[in-house]
């Protein structure tokens, strides 16, 4: 298993790939989600020094596709593509039609649609090289797509889940009914349900509106049972490189319960399994 992890500076860039086996990052005007907005010029730098030391790098796009942005994201493909760099990340199937002359890897990352062994296969017989296991399956049915897999399995191990995304300008909608001015772009800010107690974290940008999840979902218990899955993402999102660097250390050195603890309490969050341990059931 080979771990992956998101970016803040290019500057940390080796440090991180000491214990990481790559790196995503997001493009300036073109990714949303990502802890990077790199410019071209930013990106050819990063893909320099990926190449160098001989890692993966992969280019993130979550955001919806619509047909007003075609046009320049084929002339952005068309900027970057010959740079030494592994793939790309989509999260619309959309790119996957875009991309698959470029000659990289596709990894196809709906977040919630890929549930099942048979959609996986069907997308790897397609032509994408990858595909992200949805976030809401648990532990026994990650374990049948591990041994029935045609292609190369990714997951996110650690870090805040979106758990809702709209298209939509909600925040600035809200605040535009109460009139109420607010900075929220350049903030953290935190959504307060009136019946529950956790905050989650909530994005607003060009791309639209994104929700987590207030916990951190967290792998380490099942690390033993997923060693044949290809790549383990670290999602650094509202945090920094140190963050990332700890968290890499924690999953790729022998586990120290007193260091989870260290560390959950030094970045004051908590961590759970999220959806590994529940069943799938629907109630009517």
């Amino acid at each position: 298993m080979q771990y992956l992890t998101t970016i803040y500076k290019i500057e940390n860039s080796e440090k991180l790939l000491q214990q990481a086996d790559g790196l995503i990052v997001g493009i300036k005007n073109h990714s949303t989600r990502e802890t990077s907005s790199l410019s071209v010029l930013e990106f050819e730098k990063i893909t320099a020094i990926t190449a160098n030391l001989n890692k993966k790098l992969y280019v993130s796009f979550k955001m919806m596709l619509h047909e007003p942005s075609v046009v320049e994201f084929n002339n952005l493909i068309k900027s970057i593509n010959d740079l030494p760099f592994t793939g790309y990340i989509i999260g619309d199937i959309g790119y996957y039609y875009l991309l698959k002359e470029t000659g990289k890897d596709i990894i196809y990352n709906p977040e919630t649609l890929l549930t099942n062994t048979y959609d996986l296969n069907t997308y790897f017989d397609l032509g994408i090289k990858g595909t992200f296991i949805s976030k809401e399956v648990n532990f026994d049915e990650i374990k049948t797509m591990l041994t029935n897999k045609k292609g190369q399995l990714f997951m996110t191990g650690h870090g805040y889940l979106n758990m809702f995304y709209s298209r939509r300008l909600l925040l600035n909608s809200y605040l535009d009914e109460i009139n109420k001015t607010h900075d929220y772009h350049h903030e953290n800010m935190r959504l307060k349900e009136e019946k529950r107690a956790p905050l989650h974290p909530i994005i607003e940008d060009q791309y639209g509106t994104h929700v987590y999840r207030s916990e951190v979902t967290s792998t380490l218990d099942i690390l033993d049972d997923i060693d044949n899955l290809d790549y383990l993402v670290i999602d650094s999102i509202f945090h920094d490189d140190d963050y990332a660097l700890d968290i890499l250390n924690l999953y790729k050195n022998d586990l120290d319960l007193n260091q989870v603890s260290k560390l959950q309490e030094k970045y004051n969050e908590t961590w759970d399994t999220g959806f590994l341990y529940l069943k799938t059931i629907y109630k009517v």
